[in-house]
């Protein structure tokens, strides 16, 4: 894979991962507001 490629691709990878992370806390900030009815996450805490 050339530099630029993996350059590229890592960049691709990384927004990707923020999109993901943003969401999540988005969500879970929502989460915690009661006029929002948004189901649960499944959570595997033992």
């Amino acid at each position: 894979m050339k530099r630029k490629n993996a350059s590229l691709f890592g960049n691709v990878l990384m927004g990707l991962g923020l999109v993901v992370m943003v969401v999540g806390v988005g969500y879970s900030i929502l989460n915690q507001l009661p006029q929002f009815n948004l189901p649960q996450l499944p959570r595997y805490d033992s």
